[in-house]
């Protein structure tokens, strides 16, 4: 399994990849939302380098985007309780495996090869989920991020986790090579 960044002529396949998984989630009774992604938000994130693709054998079966923290609300940081995470602060969302391959293990490697890419030796990523999503919250246990806590969002709540380099080199787990 590899995991390398995304590029444009991918665009149209992360797109149709997001409205795959939202499906999925919505048939299973999920309020998470993923998709479908918006063109632009993706290409953009393709652009600066921080759209993922984890291929497996060759073939495509996942994607994330993983962006510097600054580009959101600095607001989040301070509710959320996280202005103490050792820097570079990265934000991980559209999280998305092929729906076929859920609950097989695929998604635990592919996090753990996104995390050896952002954050190698150094930084924090932070990432929620809606609240309720109990199957989701457990695989970022399992995956090794750390519960924050449970927020208000308008008229739901979001669990917030993190996760940070420095316990990965205390775990011992190496840094991916560039």
């Amino acid at each position: 399994m590899q995991v390398r960044k995304a590029t444009l002529n991918e665009v149209a396949w992360l797109i149709d990849l997001s409205a795959r998984v939202q499906a999925a989630l919505t048939a299973a009774g999920s309020l998470q939302h993923i998709g479908p992604l918006e063109r632009d938000m993706v290409e953009q994130a393709t652009l600066e380098g921080h759209a993922y693709v984890c291929e497996d054998k060759g073939q495509r079966i996942g994607s994330v985007l993983v962006e510097p923290i600054g580009l959101f609300p600095a607001q989040w940081l301070k509710t959320w309780q996280l202005e103490g995470l050792p820097a570079p602060l990265w934000y991980l969302h559209a999280l998305m495996l092929d729906p076929v391959l859920q609950g097989r293990g695929t998604g635990l490697a592919f996090l753990e090869g996104v995390k050896a890419r952002v954050i190698p030796t150094q930084g924090s990523i932070t990432l929620n989920c809606w609240a309720g999503n109990d199957k989701l919250r457990d695989f970022y246990r399992r995956a090794g991020f750390t519960l924050q806590g449970v927020f208000g969002e308008k008229d739901y709540e979001i669990a917030v986790f993190f996760c940070s380099a420095n316990a990965r080199v205390r775990e011992g787990i190496e840094p991916a090579s560039a």
